[in-house]
Protein backbone atom coordinates (compact mmCIF):
# COMPACT_ATOMS: atom_id res chain seq x y z
CA UNK A 1 0.00 0.00 0.00
CA UNK A 2 1.30 3.59 -1.33
CA UNK A 3 -0.15 5.84 0.89
CA UNK A 4 0.26 10.06 -0.03
CA UNK A 5 -0.96 13.65 1.52
CA UNK A 6 -2.33 16.33 -0.48
CA UNK A 7 -3.60 19.78 1.11
CA UNK A 8 -7.23 19.03 0.14
CA UNK A 9 -8.12 22.34 0.83
CA UNK A 10 -5.86 23.81 -1.25
CA UNK A 11 -7.04 23.89 -5.21
CA UNK A 12 -4.64 22.94 -7.87
CA UNK A 13 -4.54 26.91 -8.83
CA UNK A 14 -2.02 26.71 -5.80
CA UNK A 15 -1.10 23.03 -4.51
CA UNK A 16 -0.99 21.29 -7.39
CA UNK A 17 0.49 23.97 -10.05
CA UNK A 18 3.98 24.29 -8.34
CA UNK A 19 4.33 20.46 -8.74
CA UNK A 20 3.17 19.86 -12.34
CA UNK A 21 6.56 20.51 -14.07
CA UNK A 22 8.01 17.42 -12.25
CA UNK A 23 5.28 15.44 -12.19
CA UNK A 24 3.54 15.25 -16.25
CA UNK A 25 3.76 11.65 -16.19
CA UNK A 26 0.84 11.44 -14.00
CA UNK A 27 -1.21 13.43 -16.94
CA UNK A 28 -3.59 12.08 -19.37
CA UNK A 29 -2.67 15.04 -21.63
CA UNK A 30 0.64 16.53 -20.53
CA UNK A 31 0.38 19.54 -23.20
CA UNK A 32 -2.93 21.14 -20.49
CA UNK A 33 -0.43 20.16 -17.68
CA UNK A 34 2.18 21.54 -18.85
CA UNK A 35 -0.11 24.96 -19.80
CA UNK A 36 -2.22 24.99 -16.37
CA UNK A 37 1.36 25.07 -14.79
CA UNK A 38 2.55 28.09 -17.28
CA UNK A 39 -1.06 29.84 -16.73
CA UNK A 40 -3.28 28.57 -14.02
CA UNK A 41 -1.27 29.09 -10.38
CA UNK A 42 -3.43 32.04 -10.37
CA UNK A 43 -6.74 30.46 -11.18
CA UNK A 44 -9.49 30.51 -14.57
CA UNK A 45 -8.13 33.56 -15.55
CA UNK A 46 -7.90 34.53 -19.23
CA UNK A 47 -4.25 33.04 -19.74
CA UNK A 48 -5.63 29.98 -18.06
CA UNK A 49 -7.07 27.93 -21.08
CA UNK A 50 -7.65 24.48 -19.26
CA UNK A 51 -11.40 25.21 -19.03
CA UNK A 52 -11.86 25.98 -15.20
CA UNK A 53 -9.47 25.13 -12.21
CA UNK A 54 -12.44 22.96 -11.07
CA UNK A 55 -11.99 21.25 -14.25
CA UNK A 56 -8.81 19.75 -13.05
CA UNK A 57 -9.49 19.25 -9.48
CA UNK A 58 -12.56 16.49 -10.65
CA UNK A 59 -11.05 15.00 -13.58
CA UNK A 60 -7.84 13.90 -13.17
CA UNK A 61 -7.53 11.15 -10.53
CA UNK A 62 -4.10 11.31 -10.51
CA UNK A 63 -3.99 14.78 -9.54
CA UNK A 64 -4.21 13.53 -5.65
CA UNK A 65 -1.37 11.16 -5.36
CA UNK A 66 1.80 14.13 -6.14
CA UNK A 67 3.07 14.35 -2.63
CA UNK A 68 4.23 11.16 -1.11
CA UNK A 69 4.17 11.57 2.19
CA UNK A 70 1.70 11.47 5.33
CA UNK A 71 -0.63 8.74 7.06
CA UNK A 72 -4.55 8.90 7.57
CA UNK A 73 -5.82 9.56 11.14
CA UNK A 74 -6.23 5.67 12.84
CA UNK A 75 -9.87 5.97 12.26
CA UNK A 76 -9.55 5.61 8.68
CA UNK A 77 -6.63 3.72 8.50
CA UNK A 78 -8.22 0.93 10.26
CA UNK A 79 -10.33 0.71 7.74
CA UNK A 80 -8.11 -0.64 5.17
CA UNK A 81 -6.26 -3.60 5.58
CA UNK A 82 -2.14 -3.60 5.25
CA UNK A 83 -2.25 -5.96 2.25
CA UNK A 84 -4.62 -3.39 0.58
CA UNK A 85 -2.40 -2.83 -2.95
CA UNK A 86 -3.48 0.04 -4.00
CA UNK A 87 -2.67 3.61 -3.37
CA UNK A 88 -4.48 5.69 -0.51
CA UNK A 89 -4.22 10.12 -0.64
CA UNK A 90 -5.15 11.88 2.26
CA UNK A 91 -5.85 15.34 2.95
CA UNK A 92 -6.45 17.80 6.03
CA UNK A 93 -9.96 18.38 6.58
CA UNK A 94 -11.12 19.85 10.00
CA UNK A 95 -7.41 19.65 11.29
CA UNK A 96 -7.27 15.99 11.01
CA UNK A 97 -5.56 13.40 8.12
CA UNK A 98 -8.60 11.58 6.59
CA UNK A 99 -8.70 9.33 3.49
CA UNK A 100 -10.14 11.46 0.40
CA UNK A 101 -8.82 9.60 -2.49
CA UNK A 102 -8.36 5.86 -3.00
CA UNK A 103 -7.00 3.15 -5.49
CA UNK A 104 -9.26 -0.20 -5.29
CA UNK A 105 -7.82 -3.47 -6.60
CA UNK A 106 -9.47 -6.66 -7.75
CA UNK A 107 -8.45 -8.54 -4.87
CA UNK A 108 -9.70 -5.56 -2.31
CA UNK A 109 -12.90 -5.56 -3.46
CA UNK A 110 -14.43 -6.79 -0.23
CA UNK A 111 -13.55 -2.79 0.99
CA UNK A 112 -17.00 -2.19 -1.37
CA UNK A 113 -18.51 -5.82 -1.23
CA UNK A 114 -18.64 -6.04 2.53
CA UNK A 115 -19.13 -2.31 3.65
CA UNK A 116 -16.23 -1.77 4.94
CA UNK A 117 -15.59 1.51 2.61
CA UNK A 118 -19.15 3.15 5.19
CA UNK A 119 -16.61 3.92 7.69
CA UNK A 120 -14.81 6.44 5.15
CA UNK A 121 -16.77 9.62 5.39
CA UNK A 122 -14.33 11.92 3.15
CA UNK A 123 -13.32 9.73 0.47
CA UNK A 124 -14.23 11.83 -2.56
CA UNK A 125 -12.44 10.11 -5.47
CA UNK A 126 -12.31 6.19 -6.11
CA UNK A 127 -10.45 4.52 -8.66
CA UNK A 128 -12.13 1.16 -9.23
CA UNK A 129 -10.38 -1.85 -11.11
CA UNK A 130 -12.78 -4.10 -12.91
CA UNK A 131 -15.81 -3.52 -10.97
CA UNK A 132 -18.85 -5.34 -10.76
CA UNK A 133 -22.10 -4.79 -10.47
CA UNK A 134 -22.07 -5.59 -6.79
CA UNK A 135 -18.68 -2.93 -6.16
CA UNK A 136 -20.15 -0.32 -7.90
CA UNK A 137 -23.49 -0.74 -5.32
CA UNK A 138 -20.53 -0.69 -2.49
CA UNK A 139 -20.02 3.26 -3.43
CA UNK A 140 -23.42 3.82 -2.75
CA UNK A 141 -22.30 4.16 0.93
CA UNK A 142 -19.89 6.75 0.04
CA UNK A 143 -21.53 10.01 0.89
CA UNK A 144 -18.97 12.61 -0.24
CA UNK A 145 -17.83 10.49 -3.68
CA UNK A 146 -17.59 13.07 -6.62
CA UNK A 147 -14.85 11.62 -8.58
CA UNK A 148 -15.36 8.10 -10.03
CA UNK A 149 -13.14 6.14 -12.23
CA UNK A 150 -14.06 2.87 -13.55
CA UNK A 151 -11.35 0.65 -15.04
CA UNK A 152 -11.87 -2.10 -17.10
CA UNK A 153 -15.56 -2.26 -15.38
CA UNK A 154 -17.42 -5.88 -15.98
CA UNK A 155 -21.02 -6.56 -17.81
CA UNK A 156 -23.64 -4.33 -16.34
CA UNK A 157 -21.10 -2.94 -14.00
CA UNK A 158 -21.46 0.83 -15.29
CA UNK A 159 -25.69 0.46 -15.54
CA UNK A 160 -25.80 -0.19 -11.70
CA UNK A 161 -25.37 3.51 -11.50
CA UNK A 162 -28.92 3.75 -12.45
CA UNK A 163 -29.86 3.06 -8.84
CA UNK A 164 -27.51 6.10 -7.53
CA UNK A 165 -30.16 8.69 -8.33
CA UNK A 166 -29.42 10.64 -4.70
CA UNK A 167 -25.72 10.44 -5.57
CA UNK A 168 -23.17 13.27 -5.34
CA UNK A 169 -21.25 11.97 -7.78
CA UNK A 170 -20.03 14.70 -10.30
CA UNK A 171 -17.34 13.08 -12.50
CA UNK A 172 -17.05 9.84 -14.32
CA UNK A 173 -14.51 8.44 -15.97
CA UNK A 174 -14.93 4.66 -17.76
CA UNK A 175 -12.06 3.15 -19.51
CA UNK A 176 -12.84 0.22 -21.09
CA UNK A 177 -10.44 -2.74 -22.29
CA UNK A 178 -8.43 -2.28 -25.35
CA UNK A 179 -6.93 -5.84 -25.34
CA UNK A 180 -10.08 -7.32 -27.14
CA UNK A 181 -11.65 -7.10 -30.48
CA UNK A 182 -15.42 -6.30 -29.21
CA UNK A 183 -15.42 -3.55 -26.71
CA UNK A 184 -17.62 -3.38 -23.79
CA UNK A 185 -20.86 -2.07 -24.88
CA UNK A 186 -22.39 0.47 -22.06
CA UNK A 187 -26.06 2.02 -22.21
CA UNK A 188 -25.59 5.41 -21.25
CA UNK A 189 -29.05 6.27 -20.63
CA UNK A 190 -28.32 4.46 -17.00
CA UNK A 191 -26.62 7.89 -16.11
CA UNK A 192 -29.48 9.70 -16.57
CA UNK A 193 -30.62 10.24 -12.64
CA UNK A 194 -26.87 11.81 -12.04
CA UNK A 195 -25.94 15.34 -11.88
CA UNK A 196 -22.76 15.40 -13.79
CA UNK A 197 -20.00 18.43 -14.70
CA UNK A 198 -17.90 16.05 -16.50
CA UNK A 199 -17.97 12.66 -17.93
CA UNK A 200 -15.09 10.62 -19.60
CA UNK A 201 -14.91 7.37 -21.68
CA UNK A 202 -12.39 5.50 -23.78
CA UNK A 203 -12.49 1.90 -25.58
CA UNK A 204 -16.16 1.53 -24.79
CA UNK A 205 -19.44 0.73 -27.21
CA UNK A 206 -21.87 3.39 -26.50
CA UNK A 207 -25.09 1.38 -26.95
CA UNK A 208 -27.23 3.18 -30.03
CA UNK A 209 -24.37 5.03 -31.22
CA UNK A 210 -24.67 8.48 -29.65
CA UNK A 211 -25.92 9.87 -26.21
CA UNK A 212 -29.78 8.57 -25.33
CA UNK A 213 -31.92 11.57 -25.05
CA UNK A 214 -32.76 11.92 -21.31
CA UNK A 215 -29.05 13.49 -21.05
CA UNK A 216 -31.18 16.33 -21.79
CA UNK A 217 -31.30 16.28 -18.50
CA UNK A 218 -27.96 16.89 -17.75
CA UNK A 219 -27.89 20.45 -17.32
CA UNK A 220 -24.81 21.14 -15.79
CA UNK A 221 -22.63 18.78 -17.95
CA UNK A 222 -19.21 20.86 -18.88
CA UNK A 223 -16.93 18.47 -19.93
CA UNK A 224 -17.34 15.47 -22.15
CA UNK A 225 -14.64 12.92 -23.63
CA UNK A 226 -15.48 10.28 -25.32
CA UNK A 227 -12.73 8.94 -27.65
CA UNK A 228 -13.08 5.03 -29.48
CA UNK A 229 -16.58 4.88 -28.13
CA UNK A 230 -18.04 3.92 -31.76
CA UNK A 231 -20.73 7.36 -32.10
CA UNK A 232 -22.01 7.69 -34.93
CA UNK A 233 -24.46 9.93 -34.80
CA UNK A 234 -24.70 13.24 -33.59
CA UNK A 235 -25.21 14.23 -30.15
CA UNK A 236 -28.28 16.30 -30.21
CA UNK A 237 -28.94 15.09 -26.69
CA UNK A 238 -26.92 18.20 -25.60
CA UNK A 239 -28.37 20.60 -27.86
CA UNK A 240 -28.96 24.07 -26.03
CA UNK A 241 -26.42 22.54 -23.84
CA UNK A 242 -24.83 26.30 -22.66
CA UNK A 243 -22.72 25.04 -19.53
CA UNK A 244 -20.45 22.85 -21.92
CA UNK A 245 -17.18 24.12 -22.62
CA UNK A 246 -15.33 20.88 -23.90
CA UNK A 247 -16.18 18.27 -26.50
CA UNK A 248 -13.58 15.54 -27.51
CA UNK A 249 -14.99 12.61 -29.39
CA UNK A 250 -11.83 11.98 -31.69
CA UNK A 251 -10.80 8.30 -33.77
CA UNK A 252 -14.28 6.92 -32.74
CA UNK A 253 -13.12 3.76 -34.06
CA UNK A 254 -9.37 2.85 -33.88
CA UNK A 255 -8.18 -0.62 -34.85
CA UNK A 256 -5.31 -2.80 -35.42
CA UNK A 257 -4.55 -3.97 -39.20
CA UNK A 258 -5.73 -7.69 -38.51
CA UNK A 259 -9.01 -6.51 -37.14
CA UNK A 260 -9.68 -5.48 -40.84
CA UNK A 261 -10.97 -8.68 -41.46
CA UNK A 262 -14.25 -8.84 -38.90
CA UNK A 263 -15.48 -5.80 -40.27
CA UNK A 264 -18.39 -5.12 -42.93
CA UNK A 265 -16.69 -1.42 -43.76
CA UNK A 266 -16.09 -0.27 -46.74
CA UNK A 267 -13.12 3.28 -47.13
CA UNK A 268 -11.40 2.54 -44.06
CA UNK A 269 -8.13 4.33 -43.99
CA UNK A 270 -4.96 4.32 -42.04
CA UNK A 271 -4.99 6.71 -39.10
CA UNK A 272 -3.43 10.02 -39.82
CA UNK A 273 -0.80 8.69 -36.95
CA UNK A 274 0.11 6.19 -38.59
CA UNK A 275 0.42 7.31 -41.88
CA UNK A 276 2.62 10.10 -40.35
CA UNK A 277 4.83 7.84 -37.80
CA UNK A 278 4.02 10.30 -35.09
CA UNK A 279 3.38 7.09 -32.76
CA UNK A 280 6.44 6.21 -31.25
CA UNK A 281 9.44 8.57 -29.95
CA UNK A 282 11.26 7.29 -32.52
CA UNK A 283 9.18 8.44 -35.21
CA UNK A 284 8.89 5.10 -37.51
CA UNK A 285 6.26 3.47 -38.23
CA UNK A 286 6.97 -0.23 -36.64
CA UNK A 287 4.93 -3.52 -37.84
CA UNK A 288 1.86 -4.36 -35.67
CA UNK A 289 2.01 -6.96 -32.42
CA UNK A 290 -1.63 -8.18 -33.45
CA UNK A 291 -2.49 -7.36 -30.08
CA UNK A 292 -5.30 -5.72 -29.84
CA UNK A 293 -4.50 -2.98 -27.27
CA UNK A 294 -1.87 -1.90 -29.84
CA UNK A 295 -3.32 0.46 -32.02
CA UNK A 296 -2.01 2.60 -29.59
CA UNK A 297 1.48 3.02 -30.94
CA UNK A 298 1.66 0.14 -33.54
CA UNK A 299 -0.33 1.00 -36.87
CA UNK A 300 -4.10 1.44 -36.54
CA UNK A 301 -6.88 2.32 -39.37
CA UNK A 302 -10.14 4.16 -38.88
CA UNK A 303 -13.74 2.87 -40.71
CA UNK A 304 -16.87 4.84 -41.15
CA UNK A 305 -19.29 2.49 -39.77
CA UNK A 306 -18.77 3.52 -35.91
CA UNK A 307 -17.14 7.07 -36.63
CA UNK A 308 -18.89 10.33 -37.09
CA UNK A 309 -19.59 10.46 -41.27
CA UNK A 310 -22.23 13.15 -41.10
CA UNK A 311 -21.64 16.97 -42.19
CA UNK A 312 -19.47 19.07 -39.59
CA UNK A 313 -22.51 21.27 -39.37
CA UNK A 314 -24.44 19.30 -37.39
CA UNK A 315 -22.18 19.89 -34.39
CA UNK A 316 -22.32 24.19 -35.19
CA UNK A 317 -25.93 23.63 -35.26
CA UNK A 318 -26.25 22.34 -31.46
CA UNK A 319 -26.49 25.80 -29.78
CA UNK A 320 -22.99 25.46 -27.61
CA UNK A 321 -22.81 28.77 -27.25
CA UNK A 322 -20.06 29.09 -24.35
CA UNK A 323 -18.46 25.61 -25.86
CA UNK A 324 -14.18 26.40 -25.79
CA UNK A 325 -12.79 23.17 -27.32
CA UNK A 326 -13.73 21.26 -29.72
CA UNK A 327 -11.83 17.73 -31.28
CA UNK A 328 -13.63 15.26 -33.73
CA UNK A 329 -10.19 14.52 -35.20
CA UNK A 330 -9.62 10.92 -37.12
CA UNK A 331 -13.81 10.57 -37.93
CA UNK A 332 -15.20 10.81 -41.27
CA UNK A 333 -16.98 14.05 -41.23
CA UNK A 334 -18.18 15.74 -44.57
CA UNK A 335 -19.26 19.10 -45.68
CA UNK A 336 -17.94 22.81 -44.87
CA UNK A 337 -16.73 24.60 -41.78
CA UNK A 338 -19.72 27.03 -41.53
CA UNK A 339 -18.86 31.04 -42.48
CA UNK A 340 -20.63 32.07 -38.54
CA UNK A 341 -18.74 29.72 -36.64
CA UNK A 342 -16.97 32.69 -34.69
CA UNK A 343 -20.65 34.21 -34.02
CA UNK A 344 -21.84 30.74 -33.43
CA UNK A 345 -19.16 29.80 -30.86
CA UNK A 346 -17.31 33.00 -30.00
CA UNK A 347 -15.59 31.56 -27.47
CA UNK A 348 -13.93 28.66 -29.10
CA UNK A 349 -10.30 28.38 -28.77
CA UNK A 350 -9.42 24.66 -29.44
CA UNK A 351 -10.26 22.99 -32.68
CA UNK A 352 -8.88 19.38 -33.83
CA UNK A 353 -10.65 18.86 -37.44
CA UNK A 354 -7.62 17.02 -39.07
CA UNK A 355 -7.82 13.71 -40.41
CA UNK A 356 -11.48 13.67 -41.76
CA UNK A 357 -12.93 14.71 -45.07
CA UNK A 358 -14.06 18.42 -44.70
CA UNK A 359 -14.41 20.64 -48.28
CA UNK A 360 -14.59 23.81 -49.20
CA UNK A 361 -13.09 27.16 -48.15
CA UNK A 362 -11.57 28.23 -45.10
CA UNK A 363 -13.75 30.75 -43.08
CA UNK A 364 -12.06 33.84 -42.44
CA UNK A 365 -14.44 34.61 -39.06
CA UNK A 366 -11.59 32.04 -37.82
CA UNK A 367 -8.89 34.07 -37.57
CA UNK A 368 -11.06 35.96 -35.00
CA UNK A 369 -11.27 33.59 -32.50
CA UNK A 370 -7.98 33.28 -29.93
CA UNK A 371 -7.08 30.15 -30.66
CA UNK A 372 -4.34 27.91 -29.05
CA UNK A 373 -4.59 25.51 -31.18
CA UNK A 374 -6.52 25.31 -34.70
CA UNK A 375 -5.81 21.20 -37.03
CA UNK A 376 -7.34 21.22 -40.08
CA UNK A 377 -4.74 18.89 -41.90
CA UNK A 378 -5.79 16.16 -43.57
CA UNK A 379 -8.81 17.14 -45.46
CA UNK A 380 -9.90 18.48 -48.99
CA UNK A 381 -10.22 21.78 -48.06
CA UNK A 382 -9.90 24.40 -51.39
CA UNK A 383 -9.65 28.27 -52.24
CA UNK A 384 -7.13 30.53 -50.64
CA UNK A 385 -6.60 30.83 -46.92
CA UNK A 386 -7.57 33.63 -45.09
CA UNK A 387 -4.81 36.20 -44.06
CA UNK A 388 -6.65 36.00 -40.86
CA UNK A 389 -5.96 32.78 -40.48
CA UNK A 390 -2.68 32.74 -41.45
CA UNK A 391 -1.98 35.25 -39.15
CA UNK A 392 -2.06 32.51 -36.53
CA UNK A 393 0.84 31.26 -36.88
CA UNK A 394 2.23 34.22 -35.23
CA UNK A 395 1.09 33.73 -32.35
CA UNK A 396 2.86 32.41 -29.52
CA UNK A 397 2.58 28.25 -28.68
CA UNK A 398 -0.25 28.03 -31.29
CA UNK A 399 -0.56 24.95 -32.69
CA UNK A 400 -1.65 25.61 -36.38
CA UNK A 401 -2.33 22.80 -38.97
CA UNK A 402 -3.16 22.91 -42.84
CA UNK A 403 -0.47 20.39 -44.72
CA UNK A 404 -2.17 17.87 -46.79
CA UNK A 405 -4.88 19.62 -48.33
CA UNK A 406 -3.76 19.67 -51.69
CA UNK A 407 -6.14 22.28 -53.12
CA UNK A 408 -5.48 24.75 -50.84
CA UNK A 409 -3.79 28.10 -51.85
CA UNK A 410 -2.40 31.50 -50.54
CA UNK A 411 0.86 32.35 -48.65
CA UNK A 412 2.63 31.03 -45.68
CA UNK A 413 4.40 33.46 -43.15
CA UNK A 414 8.31 32.85 -43.53
CA UNK A 415 8.48 30.87 -39.88
CA UNK A 416 9.48 27.42 -38.79
CA UNK A 417 8.54 24.81 -40.59
CA UNK A 418 6.48 27.59 -42.39
CA UNK A 419 9.90 29.06 -44.30
CA UNK A 420 9.45 26.93 -47.77
CA UNK A 421 5.33 27.18 -47.62
CA UNK A 422 2.92 24.18 -46.55
CA UNK A 423 3.72 20.64 -47.75
CA UNK A 424 0.82 18.71 -49.35
CA UNK A 425 -0.79 22.08 -50.47
CA UNK A 426 -0.05 24.69 -53.01
CA UNK A 427 0.37 27.39 -50.52
CA UNK A 428 4.29 29.04 -51.06
CA UNK A 429 6.06 31.59 -48.50
CA UNK A 430 4.99 34.86 -48.75
CA UNK A 431 6.79 37.72 -50.12
CA UNK A 432 7.12 41.30 -48.77
CA UNK A 433 4.23 42.57 -47.25
CA UNK A 434 1.60 40.05 -48.51
CA UNK A 435 0.41 39.31 -44.82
Amino acid sequence: MKLYQINFEVQISEGCARQLEKDLLFSENPDDWQHIHHNCAHGDTSRCRTFGVEHWNLTSFWYLFINAHGEPCEEDFAVIPESCGGRIACGWIEGRLRIVAMEILPEDHELLTRGKVHALPHLFSVLLHEATPETVRGLFMLPALQLLRLDFPAAGAVETLRDHSTSRLRSLQIHGRQDRLHWTRVDLSALCSLDLLHFRAYAIQVLGGTLPNCWQRMTQLRTFYCSNCMMHLPPTALRNLTSLTSFVAFRQWEMIPCALQHVNSTNCKASWETRHATKTDEDALRDSTGAWSDFQEGPSFICPAASYAFPFEEFVKLGWSNIRKVWLDGNFLTGTIPDNIAEVWPKLESLDLYDNNLEGSIPDSLGRLAFVKLQLQGNRFSGRVPKSVLRLAHRANIMLGLQENPDLQGCSPDIGHWSNGIPGTQIRPCHDDEL
